[in-house]
């Protein structure tokens, strides 16, 4: 019973709503105090959903992101560090590495290889950082291409302010960000296939998935828990029709990923550390995963992300993991680990690409028009675009034996 209570109160503690983008009721003003101006909205499955406004009319109203701005302050927790790279490297972030630099020319046994040692790093820590996966040149290339795509005005898509004075604006879907070789890399798509089995969302409300989550803690917080029956989509309404604010990717009898969302984020120089955060609450690990591959060349204090290895699962270790590993590479993280973005000390913008994996009925605060007009119509195009690719790897994966841990 005490286990109960405490447990009820640690998953309780990381249950505020901490995505959605939007400016919601209890934000701050410049001021201090709530501002009465953005309403109260909540969806059919019990979650609050932003009101969306363009940057100007929040800055004019003087709303931030996240009530605050999402910036560290004197009451953010600190943590030693753990450098994957560079001259501050540490020997112990080795094992959260995987080196990929020679994936593509190799046989299907070295492959396989490195995927289930990918996917393991992701099951036990909560990310995976795949060192040098992509071509170095191909992807310096696109630092440019998303400088401009930021700076010009881009027909029916509308940039947002995000935590700690980054921009976030979705991509539209055309060269070069439309290419087989950034988005469906049969590494990162056979990963994403084999960790992402938390179906809890489809069909449930906040309150449902909140006690389930309870039931996971207090059962030992393991993943393979998802794979329960019980715990698979539950037919009605919900997993019919998504509301507003949860994923609606895939048809009510799917299971596991399918494409969510693709974006830009910039981060200009001087940008203050995060807050710590986890993208989302529910319905816990396992169920959204993003990819994140640096478009700038990452250093120890250029404002790369520092994770929590084991938050995912609960575990706090009491430090974190600087990602900064060189151009070409690929991050993946869930999106239930808790994260930030550090500090930028440097003179120039640091530019990176995000793009989300999820299942069914996540709920996430974004709406189809949440980066303007056009931002929905481009997200479809990009599922329609790796989804294919994606679920022959979901099939393969749900047709083979079930694995451990």
């Amino acid at each position: 019973r005490d286990l109960g209570v405490a447990a009820c109160a640690g998953i309780c503690s990381v249950m505020m709503p901490t995505r959605c983008r939007s400016f919601l009721m209890n934000s701050i003003s410049r001021s201090g105090r709530s501002h009465p101006t953005a309403r109260h909205v909540v969806n059919e499955a019990g979650f609050e959903v932003g009101v969306t406004m363009s940057p100007e009319e929040a800055d004019r109203l003087g709303l931030k992101p996240f009530g605050d701005g999402g910036a560290e302050n004197e009451t953010s927790p600190r943590r030693p560090k753990l450098y994957t790279h560079g001259p501050c490297r540490s020997a112990a972030a080795a094992q959260f590495v995987v080196p990929c630099l020679g994936f593509e020319d190799a046989d299907e046994a070295e492959q396989r290889r490195m995927a289930h040692e990918a996917l393991e790093k992701m099951r036990n820590n909560g990310f995976v950082v795949l060192e040098s996966l992509l071509p170095t040149e191909w992807v310096r290339k696109l630092e440019a291409e998303a400088q401009a795509f930021l700076d010009l005005p881009q027909e029916g898509l509308i940039p947002q302010p995000l935590r700690a004075g980054r921009t976030e604006g979705h991509l539209a879907f055309t060269a070069p960000w439309a290419s087989e070789w950034l988005l469906k890399n049969d590494l990162i798509l056979e990963v994403v296939a084999g960790y992402m089995t938390n179906m809890l969302a489809a069909g449930r409300t906040q309150e449902e998935q909140q006690w389930a989550l309870v039931q996971w803690l207090t059962s030992g917080a393991s993943l393979d828990w998802f794979l329960l029956p019980e715990w698979g989509p539950k037919r009605g309404p919900l997993l019919d029709d998504p509301p507003a604010g949860c994923s609606d990717v895939g048809e009510r009898e799917d299971v596991g990923p399918f494409f969510g969302r693709i974006s830009l984020i910039r981060t200009p120089p001087g940008s203050e550390p995060q807050k710590h955060h986890r993208d989302i609450n529910f319905p816990g690990p396992a169920a959204q995963v993003t990819a994140q591959v640096a478009l700038t060349q990452l250093e120890a204090n250029n404002g790369p992300l520092a994770y929590v290895p084991g938050s995912h699962r609960m575990v706090m270790p009491g430090f974190e993991v600087v990602a900064n590993p060189p151009l070409g590479s690929v991050v993946l993280y869930d999106s239930f680990c808790e994260h930030r973005g550090i500090e930028h000390h440097g003179t120039k913008d640091r530019y990176a690409m995000y793009y989300e994996f999820e299942t069914r009925g996540v709920f996430s605060g974004y709406t189809a028009s949440h980066f303007g007009p056009s931002s929905g119509d481009h997200m479809k195009a990009f599922r329609a675009f790796v989804d294919p690719d994606l679920r022959k790897w979901v099939e393969r994966t749900l047709s083979a034996p079930p694995a451990g841990g």
